[in-house]
């Protein structure tokens, strides 16, 4: 199947009105940015620093304050770049990338464990952060993720030691804010919604090539334009009404077993 083939497919996809609905009754900045996660700084910071990598993980107090050991709270909002009251070191984008890493494994309705991202790359351990520091500029550069370049693998996706597909597309998610196609995060449970509506795709996200990524992301944006709202909403709709299919599916089996 073509691009055009796939888009003309994707093109058919209507948001249901339940997704609509909800969305638009959704304050971007409660439902999205002050998404909150609670962390474990200790087990986070206590691998980096074993692990020779250069990043810090921080996060805020129960007063808003940054702090840098304990149990801390990461906002999603926080991902994103410039946000006051929470400087990061002296590898930015490292942190960045950590935080997260974290914010992924600890959020309750993503589909996530929590395990060590290691980015230091065994083929090269004389330059061990090459690789990601590459991986990164080229999530910075435009067009971001979507472009074809060196230093990717089979799938399109920018060589990251360690760093999945999910991780991924929310570092580029926070990077990107205020582009008008800026990559959503790609989440298992969200894309599992879609094939349920009617997307046509194979595999799991952890096989998804950068094309199939890029078409996620431009059917959120799509159904996002026909409900006036922002694509980000759409995606915790899809997440959620995933994870209400999956208590309903548990509530009949343990009825039955009655």
């Amino acid at each position: 199947m073509n691009h055009r083939d796939d888009s003309y497919r994707d093109a058919h996809l209507v948001i249901p009105v339940d997704a609509a609905r909800w969305c638009a009754s959704q304050p971007y900045a409660i439902a999205v940015l002050d998404d909150v996660v609670e962390v474990d700084l200790d087990w986070w910071n206590q691998r980096l620093a074993a692990s020779r990598i250069p990043a810090r993980l921080t996060g805020r107090g129960p007063d808003g304050q940054q702090v840098r050991e304990g149990m801390a709270y990461i906002r999603r909002g926080d991902l994103e770049p410039g946000v006051p009251g929470l400087p990061l070191g002296d590898e930015p984008e490292l942190d960045r990338l950590y935080m997260c890493a974290a914010w992924l494994a600890d959020h309750p309705r993503r589909r996530s464990v929590r395990r060590f991202v290691d980015i230091n790359d065994p083929s090269d351990p004389g330059r061990p952060f090459v690789a990601i520091e590459r991986a990164l500029v080229a999530c910075r550069s435009a067009p971001a993720l979507f472009a074809a370049a060196a230093y990717r693998d089979w799938s399109g996706w920018p060589t990251a030691p360690g760093v999945g597909h999910a991780l991924m597309s929310l570092y580029c998610w926070a990077i990107h804010d205020g582009d008008v196609d800026r990559p959503q995060l790609l989440d298992a449970d969200a894309a599992g919604s879609l094939t349920w509506h009617g997307w046509m795709v194979n595999g799991s996200v952890s096989g998804f090539s950068v094309h199939k990524y890029a078409r996620y992301s431009a059917l959120l944006h799509r159904w996002a334009g026909q409900a006036s709202v922002r694509p980000e909403l759409v995606e915790m709709w899809l997440n959620r009404e995933w994870h209400g299919r999956l208590a309903k599916a548990s509530l009949r089996r343990d009825g039955s077993a009655l």
